[in-house]
């Protein structure tokens, strides 16, 4: 029996709202800004968490990851790949959706997908407000942006 049988991105407005609280606007803030109550901002932002929480767990079990750390309320989760012996985050932004990245060592320029490397990056360094080198590779700014959120989140070792 798969346990995800109901798995669902967050509607547009929810993932609006889920945002808005991601960035600290108080749900009252939210509430006049989109011209809804307040219990319906607070109910948006249980139902995306819940539904972000299922993608994140979702994409660790179909990538027989161990989850040692989940955040709906950021949109991240962390675990452990035991194949590859390595960290892997995935990511939930409302541009981009859920997102996997390996932490790995690569030569990016024979790479055919650092332009979406780059752009993953590129979104989460402005969702998180982390500046990000522009002159080092993928597999670089990965290491930095990642250990930044994980610092931020209090899950570092």
């Amino acid at each position: 029996m798969f346990p995800f049988k109901s798995l669902r991105y967050p509607t547009p407005e929810q993932s609006k709202i889920w945002f808005r609280r991601k960035q600290g606007k108080a749900p009252s803030a939210i509430a006049t800004e989109m011209g809804v109550s307040r219990p319906y901002v607070s109910q948006a932002q249980r139902i995306a968490e819940r539904r972000i929480e299922g993608l994140l767990r979702h994409m660790a079990s179909a990538n027989r990851i161990d989850l040692k750390h989940i955040s709906p309320q950021h949109g991240i989760a962390v675990g452990e790949c035991p194949a590859l012996n390595t960290t892997v985050y995935f990511t939930y932004t409302s541009a981009m959706g859920v997102q996997t990245w390996y932490r790995h060592q690569g030569d990016c320029k024979k790479c055919n997908m650092i332009a979406s490397c780059n752009e993953i990056l590129k979104t989460l360094s402005k969702e998180w407000g982390i500046k990000i080198p522009k002159d080092k590779a993928p597999t670089e700014v990965g290491v930095q942006l990642f250990d930044k959120i994980m610092e931020e989140l209090g899950w570092t070792k």
